[in-house]
């Protein structure tokens, strides 16, 4: 693909995502409920993110949003990772706070998951731009 095609549409990104994040997801899930019933969830939950970050971030550029990702893109990718991240370790202290389980630490890709599919969209159609934007198209837009 040439950095001049068009990005995946919306809609076919999100099957892409379906198929790639969702299988990612899914084997995460199963392995921090595993994980969690043996270590830390907290632990458990560092683990299986960063193998799913790396798995991510191979898919996500041509497969998933149709856009070749630089490293700045890329960077900016893991960089988006690493605020989930953050945001799923505070919601499974959260739903440690519930009285739940250990193994319900699972259900925290329901928040996850959205995200990651949103701020990819939103990385890869401005890396999308930024391969395209011609030297006489960006002279226009300052002007």
């Amino acid at each position: 693909m040439s950095s001049t095609d068009a990005p995946h549409s919306l809609g076919s990104s999100a099957w892409r995502f379906a198929l790639a994040g969702g299988a990612n997801t899914l084997v995460t899930a199963a392995l921090l409920t595993l994980l969690s019933l043996v270590i830390d969830p907290k632990v458990a939950y560092t683990i299986v993110f960063a193998a799913g970050i790396a798995f991510s971030t191979y898919l996500a550029d041509r497969f998933v949003y149709g856009v070749r990702m630089g490293r700045r893109a890329v960077s900016a990718y893991i960089a988006m990772y690493l605020v989930v991240y953050l945001i799923g370790l505070a919601v499974i202290r959260w739903l440690g706070t519930q009285g739940l389980p250990d193994a319900a630490s699972g259900l925290v890709v329901m928040v996850t998951a959205p995200l990651t599919f949103l701020g990819g969209r939103l990385i890869t159609s401005i890396a999308h731009r930024s391969h395209t934007a011609s030297p006489a198209a960006t002279t226009e837009q300052a002007s």
